[in-house]
């Protein structure tokens, strides 16, 4: 689900070293590097850049880029990680607070700096492993880097932080936690307080406000109108909410780090959003999730989603997907779909939604978080 962005991330940034200790980063970081040395590397280069991809860098030195920037983590086969993060030596010190990297570096230019960086370390020519660059570089960048490791022997090893990320570990499933916690906090907001300003950017404002007091990094809201002929889900506009609108709000953010979202559907009444009777829609929402279980593939899981929504006579609307996964990015992989061969794993979070026809409310979508564990799905955004 794709919203508007911030240009800067403006909200709060700490590091709870007791949520996420260091020795977590530490055990990632070896773990890699076991990796690096199976496949025979000498070093590898982990990228992530904006306010949405961040993941990848972040995964390994707890750093987030509060602006359209990048960000490289440089892990040797042996040894210490470096960090480079694009930006002026003024920032150092900030950055130095959120990360455990000790040999972290500014750069205005970061392909020229990690060239700059490999060359000292006598790692032109080697075989260098690379995660993130492909994809999420800017093309200019790129090619200064190719350019400038042109002897080197290139592997593409964006498979390795994927797999890595999708299995979250005991503490990224505790944060996990917080963030739904929030998200589920926000909307009893939303159906507790009254608004009696009914204008779309006012009521987002007063939400936006709420999950700031609760500490997020990032705040994310889209609302839709069912009832409109041709809705769908949109940023907030000034247009008037008035009584008797259905109004759908999807909420997503991010706290220290991990993601979460959820979505409900309002009925508007009296300057408050009421949470109005989903009856067959929500029992088969809550019934499809008896097929979430670790063994099943991401598509076994979506046909059978959708089989029990077309033997009930429900009108899916698919335009949204039925959801992905989530953590250190709004969107990660698994993409719930009816071709992905991913095998659900203890461990992996997902955002799930659904969208139907309504005749009462023109439509009506649902969405949580949810962690898979041994005994099946966990809802977090409770």
């Amino acid at each position: 689900m794709e919203t508007i962005q911030p240009i800067l991330k403006r909200g709060r940034d700490v590091w709870d070293r007791i949520n996420m200790p260091e020795a977590e980063f530490r055990e990632r970081a070896q773990r890699i590097q076991e990796k690096i040395r199976k496949e025979n590397l000498d070093v590898m280069l982990v990228y992530g850049a904006g306010l949405n991809e961040y993941g990848n860098s972040c995964y390994l030195s707890n750093f987030v880029t509060k602006m359209p920037q990048g960000a490289l983590v440089i892990l040797p086969k042996e040894g210490e990680v470096t960090f480079i993060f694009q930006g002026g030596s003024r920032e150092l010190k900030t950055v130095q607070t959120t990360t455990w990297i000790e040999d972290t570096r500014p750069a205005m230019d970061l392909p020229q700096a990690c060239v700059k960086f490999l060359k000292e370390k006598g790692l032109v020519p080697s075989r260098v492993g690379i995660a993130g660059i492909r994809e999420w570089m800017p093309v200019r960048e790129y090619q200064v880097l190719m350019d400038g490791i042109a002897p080197c022997e290139v592997i593409d090893m964006d498979h390795v932080l994927r797999e890595m990320r999708m299995v979250k570990s005991p503490k990224e499933c505790d944060q996990m936690r917080r963030a739904s916690r929030i998200v589920a906090r926000g909307f009893d907001f939303i159906s507790g307080a009254a608004f009696p300003d009914t204008n779309e950017r006012m009521i987002e404002a007063m939400i936006d406000r709420e999950m700031r007091l609760e500490g997020v990094e990032d705040v994310r809201i889209l609302i839709g109108k069912p009832r409109e002929k041709q809705w769908a889900l949109r940023p907030a506009d000034d247009l008037p909410v008035s009584e008797g609108d259905s109004v759908i709000i999807y909420l997503a953010l991010s706290f220290e780090r991990y993601w979460a979202e959820g979505i409900r559907t309002f009925s508007f009444k009296d300057s408050f959003f009421e949470k109005p009777d989903l009856g067959t829609f929500a029992g088969i929402f809550e019934k499809g999730l008896s097929g979430m279980g670790p063994g099943r593939t991401v598509s076994q899981f979506y046909k059978g989603l959708l089989g029990d929504a077309d033997k009930s006579g429900l009108e899916p609307i698919l335009d949204y997907g039925l959801g992905h996964g989530i953590g250190l990015g709004p969107n990660e992989f698994p993409v719930i779909d009816d071709k992905s061969p991913i095998e659900m794993k203890e461990g992996m979070c997902f955002v799930l939604r659904l969208a139907a026809k309504s005749k009462k409310f023109g439509a009506v979508m649902t969405g949580d978080t949810f962690l898979l564990t041994q005994n099946g799905p966990e809802k977090l955004t409770v």
